[in-house]
């Protein structure tokens, strides 16, 4: 469907609004699962309606195979050299970030009052309805003014985060799902309907063992809490260790006692929650919808964002079975470029709402290093000034009788002492096993220090070797054995900004390169497989013309669900016994056809078929059912074209046909809609074979030009008429001199004088 372009107060989304974006060279729709829904859309600046496509307005656009057509706000516009300007857009809910909520309490609400309470509690008005399939009451507030889409979803405390689930935007509805997608047993699979894949395997968040500790406050000093047993077990089925160290000073309440057994219960609960021992493999396939082949058509195996799907590659040993978290959908050829399956990761809308929290946990963390230093200096001078006991021995020369050795000792008998300090010319050590060592804590005199743990304020080194260098919260590491490096980064806002700029240029380059390559491949493909269409009038722009033979109850229609379901935007309907037909002479033969459309049946009981006759009497039926049926695309090809007339016949018994979109072109591929050579529709012009007609839909006036004549219409009345035999006007007004034969009517100077009247020789 091409994409429609509206002005920026429109709601209703029933007519062609500003027009269609006919020039539109590029358009694609990404959705991810309760994240970004927004447009990207290419147009050429000698496109005819350059000049209308403007920051804030809204264009309509299909985002998936099964969702009506979706309205998108414009925020940027960028005009590169290359003359084709990009286009972004999102959804309209996104307009839901600039309408605020006011603050309110409920301990005990259903998800629906409390969406209707967010919807009802804001600062303006707005279109927007909510509904919900939840229903677990729980207790929800909104602390302090944000907007209803925060509200949502994105922060803590939200919607989102009390009471989960799944989000459809569709128009003005906000719909909070608790599944939103379905399985209908679609299988992609190499050599069957795979185009692409790529499988990704993160492994950087998989670890085996998790060591968990509380920090309790008493005063100035800080006491830690870990367990006896120091880590719990995650997984075994991985040969390197790999331990998460996670501070659960948070999961405790004001007022909890933290003990060993309380941690050990909140860490065991957090593994069960999180399943950060399992690998988070995503899929990205590319895929070719066989339900808009010819030979597929009965099944509809249509897939939308949240659905489950199964991937089949044998040579690659992959099949998966799980969930769409990301569709990117072609909208000119209604299909989708991509779907990303598996586990969602970071995106920049999940991104931005956990910024504040994020900053708050660096600014808590970073508050208590003072803390946790003093307390270690504290510790130390407890340890060293507290002691009451204790034995000093100093060694002294057997032959100079110079001390050269002095030792700190907890019994006075140097070979029964266990914990023994011990200073000399070599250096200085403590060892727990007696004098002989070993003194795992020392400072040498060749400048080196030994020791388990090291508390430091600042420590400036030039070279640092070790195994793992780690921050205090395990958030970030540098594995020096194996090469591993894992940052969490932030950026200050003007450097995200600048990164993005860059970032925007090359996508922008990019985006050039690849448009080039599809023109190219666009222009062969047309060379071989055709692309004109047959078919006049081909879906009723132009109303009932004499294009078509009808009987019947026949008529034109664009509604809304025709607009959103059609390329066209206008359909045919056939009624009771209602017949449509038309024969195409003079195609050319010895070669293939395909004929491709949208039809829709609303009521079952009565028949209703179309076929396609041609090399004399031979027929191909697209549909022929008693059945109904929603917007269904149907084709068939004609591979041995002989005869030089096609007929296109429809028939309908009683129940309500639409049928939109026909394309009867040459070649074995299906192309996408368009009208026939030299037929232009607009809300206000329609040009064809018979001629030129301009409307004013303000004024009520139109004009039409045909082969025949030059007429002007006024509320459906005609005016005037010109052509080759006579002029005829209701009403005319002369502005100097009337000719009539060999009379000259020639006013005088003066209107109320009259007029002088002059006979011609």
């Amino acid at each position: 469907m091409m994409p429609i372009l509206y002005k920026a107060d429109e709601t209703e989304f029933d007519t062609y609004g500003i027009g269609v974006l006919s020039d539109c060279t590029f358009c694609e729709v990404t959705e991810e699962r309760n994240g970004a829904f927004e447009c990207v859309m290419k147009y050429p600046l000698h496109g005819a309606l350059f000049d209308e496509i403007k920051n804030d307005r809204v264009i309509l656009v299909k985002p998936n195979d099964t969702s009506r057509s979706q309205p998108f706000r414009i925020y940027r516009i960028t005009t590169p050299m290359n003359g084709i300007i990009t286009v972004y857009a999102q959804h309209m809910s996104y307009d839901l970030s600039g309408i605020g909520v006011l603050c309110f309490e409920s301990k005990s609400v259903s998800p629906q009052l409390a969406l209707e309470r967010i919807f009802s509690s804001t600062s303006s008005q707005h279109s927007f309805n909510c509904k919900t399939d939840l229903s677990a009451p729980r207790a929800f507030s909104v602390d302090r003014p944000m907007s209803v889409r925060a509200v949502l979803g994105g922060t803590e405390g939200s919607v989102l985060d009390v009471w989960g689930g799944e989000y459809e935007w569709d128009m003005f509805d906000v719909i909070l799902h608790s599944k939103r997608g379905k399985d209908n047993g679609v299988v992609i699979e190499y050599g069957k309907n795979l185009t692409d894949v790529e499988q990704d395997n993160d492994f950087s968040s998989v670890y085996t063992h998790l060591l968990p500790y509380a920090v309790v406050k008493n005063g100035d000093t800080e006491n830690v809490v870990t367990l006896s047993e120091a880590v719990l077990p995650v997984v075994e089925k991985y040969a390197r260790e790999k331990t998460l160290i996670k501070d659960f000073s948070p999961f405790f309440k004001d007022g909890e006692t933290v003990t060993e057994d309380t941690l050990r219960a909140k860490a065991k609960s957090y593994i069960k929650q999180n399943p950060f021992g399992d690998e988070t493999p995503t899929v990205k396939v590319s895929f070719e919808p066989l339900w808009q082949q010819p030979e597929y058509s009965q099944f509809l195996e249509k897939v939308n964002l949240c659905d489950t799907v199964t991937v089949r590659h044998a040579d690659m040993n992959i099949e998966v079975k799980t969930k769409v978290i990301e569709t990117v959908y072609d909208a000119l050829a209604e299909k989708y470029s991509s779907i990303t399956l598996g586990t969602a990761k970071s995106n920049f809308v999940n991104t931005v709402a956990e910024i504040k929290s994020t900053t708050d946990k660096i600014k808590k963390e970073t508050d208590s290093f003072p803390l946790l230093m003093n307390t270690a200096i504290k510790n130390a001078t407890s340890l060293i000034s507290g002691q009451q006991g204790g034995f000093v021995v100093m060694h002294t020369d057997s032959v100079t009788g110079k001390p050269y050795e002095l030792l700190i000792l907890d019994n006075e008998n140097l070979y029964d002492a266990r914990n023994v300090w011990r200073w000399n010319v070599g250096g200085l050590g403590f060892s727990k096993s007696g004098y002989n060592g070993p003194y795992e804590t020392a400072i040498t005199a060749d400048g080196k220090i030994v020791a388990n743990f090291i508390t430091s304020g600042t420590l400036m080194a030039n070279i640092i070797k070790a195994g793992v260098i780690s921050s205090a919260d395990n958030s970030s590491w540098w594995d020096l054995e194996s090469g591993e490096v894992h940052l969490s980064a932030y950026t200050k806002t003007e450097d995200t900004e600048k990164l993005s700029e860059n970032i925007s240029a090359i996508t922008e380059r990019t985006s050039t390169l690849e448009q080039t390559a599809e023109d190219i491949s666009f222009k062969i493909n047309e060379q071989s497989t055709g692309g004109k269409n047959y078919l006049l009038n081909s879906s009723g722009l132009n109303g009932l013309t004499d294009d078509w033979e009808y009987s019947g109850s026949v008529s034109v229609l664009s509604d809304t669900d025709v607009i959103s379901h059609t390329s066209s935007g206008s359909a045919f309907v056939l009624g009771i016994d209602g017949t449509l037909s038309q024969s195409v002479h003079n195609s050319v033969t010895d070669r293939a056809f395909v004929l491709s459309l949208r039809a829709k049946k609303s009521y079952s009981q009565l028949s209703a078929y179309m076929y396609v006759q041609y090399n004399g009497v031979k027929k191909e039926y697209l549909f022929d059912t008693k059945d109904s049926f929603d917007w269904t695309d149907f084709s068939v090809v004609l591979p041995d074209v002989s005869d030089g007339e096609i007929t296109v016949f429809i028939y309908s018994r009683g129940s309500s046909l639409k049928v939109s979109d026909l394309m009867l072109t040459d070649g074995s591929i299906i192309q996408h809609w368009s009208p026939a050579p030299n037929e232009i529709y607009t809300n206000e012009v329609k040009i064809d074979r018979k001629g030129i007609e301009v409307s004013n839909s303000k004024s009520s006036q139109k004009t039409v030009i045909t082969n025949t004549e030059f007429s002007g219409y006024y509320n459906g009345e005609k005016i005037f008429t010109l052509n080759k035999d006579e002029t005829q006007t209701k009403k005319t007004t002369v502005d100097g001199e009337l000719t009539i034969g060999r009379t000259k009517l020639i006013p005088m100077s003066n209107s109320s004088q009259g007029l002088n009247i002059v006979i011609l020789d």
